[in-house]
C-alpha cells in the first residue's frame, strides 16, 4: 500500500512538472533569459553572473508584470544562498542591465506593441495612464506612464520611476516613436 501511494505521488509531481513546462518557454535575448507564458508574455527574466560587487552573485531573477515593469526579484549567490531583493535593488539592476529595453525589444519582435509617431500624428487620448516606451530621435529610450496636459498641446509628459522633479515633458517633434504594449 505504501509503494502504491508513493508511486501515485511521484506520478502526480511528474505530471505537474510536465504541465508547467508545457505552459512556459524560455528565450535568450542578449544576456537575459526571458521566461514567458502561453501568450508569449514575459513573466520573469534572469541574468547569469550579473556585474555585482565582488563577483559573488551567480544569478539575478526579476518578476515582470503586464506593464513590462520589474516588480520583485531575488539574487542567488555563488555559495548557493538566495536572498530576496528590496524594491530599490530591483529597480537599480533592471535599469543598470537594460532590462526595460530588453523587454520592449522582445515585445516589439513578437508584434506585441502598437507603435505611434507623434511627430506626424497626435497620440490617442486613450493612451493616457498607460506605461509606454518613448524613443527620441537620437535613439535614446525612456519608459514611464503617459500623461497629457491640455494647457500644453504638441507634446506629452512621462512619469518615470525614480525621476526627480516630476514627469519629463516631451515635445512631439523630438519623438521618433512611442510604443504601447498590446492587451
Amino acid at each position: 500500500m505504501r509503494c502504491i501511494r508513493l508511486a501515485a505521488i511521484v506520478g502526480l509531481v511528474c505530471s505537474l512538472n510536465f504541465l508547467e513546462g508545457a505552459q512556459a518557454a524560455q528565450e535568450q535575448v542578449g544576456s537575459w533569459t526571458l521566461e514567458t507564458d502561453n501568450n508569449a508574455r514575459i513573466v520573469s527574466m534572469s541574468y547569469l553572473n550579473p556585474p555585482a560587487g565582488l563577483g559573488i552573485v551567480q544569478m539575478l531573477v526579476l518578476d515582470i508584470d503586464a506593464n513590462a515593469k520589474a516588480t520583485q526579484g531575488h539574487l542567488t549567490f555563488k555559495n548557493g544562498v538566495k536572498r530576496n531583493m528590496i524594491k530599490e535593488e530591483v529597480a537599480y539592476y533592471y535599469e543598470l542591465l537594460e532590462g526595460p529595453k530588453t523587454v520592449w525589444d522582445y515585445l516589439d519582435a513578437k508584434n506585441q506593441v502598437t507603435k505611434y509617431a507623434p511627430a506626424t500624428t497626435p497620440l490617442p487620448e486613450r493612451l493616457a495612464g498607460h506605461f509606454i516606451r518613448v524613443i527620441i530621435q537620437n535613439g535614446r529610450n525612456f519608459f514611464g506612464t503617459l500623461a497629457f496636459e491640455s494647457a500644453r498641446p504638441g507634446g506629452f509628459s512621462l512619469a518615470m520611476d525614480g525621476a526627480i522633479g516630476g514627469p519629463i515633458r516631451f515635445e512631439n517633434s523630438i519623438v521618433r516613436e512611442v510604443q504601447a504594449a498590446r492587451d
